[in-house]
């Protein structure tokens, strides 16, 4: 296994990861423009973790900018498949993620992840992260 930065062709695995993992349904075309859209975009980085031709995973991280505390960065997401999960490639990622973290000069990673997440939220706390705070997620749609 071994971790790179997305490319184009990996929309079809991304799409499955996030429909088998995370229970998100969004189409095929849809996954392939917002992650064309991404990797033009400055200063995020997705990478992905990979064995032989197998996506297993992927890791997306962006800045988190705010008036009332140093930088940080901001885990959008981090997603394994159910078939590769348990084989060491969502630490691989974190761990990578962190590190690019560090290297831009953010104090910190700071993710949100569901109350229903129990399995995220025992990685996340196994690989160091602590609850802040219990928040509502709003979202306004047009």
């Amino acid at each position: 296994m071994h971790i790179r930065d997305v490319l184009a062709e990996d929309a079809p695995a991304i799409q499955q990861i996030n429909r088998e993992a995370l229970g998100y349904e969004f189409p095929l075309p849809g996954t392939q423009a917002q992650l064309e859209r991404i990797i033009k975009a400055p200063n995020v980085l997705l990478l992905v973790a990979v064995d032989g031709a197998d996506v297993l995973g992927y890791i997306q991280l962006s800045d988190y900018e705010n008036t009332y505390h140093h930088p940080l960065k901001n885990l959008i997401t981090l997603a394994i498949s159910p078939r590769h999960q348990r084989r060491g490639a969502g630490k691989a990622l974190l761990a990578a993620g962190e590190e690019w973290a560090r290297a831009d000069g953010a104090f910190g990673v700071r993710l949100v992840t569901g109350a229903n997440r129990v399995h995220a939220r025992e990685f996340y706390a196994a690989n160091g992260y602590t609850v802040r705070k219990e928040q509502t997620n709003l979202i306004k749609w047009w």
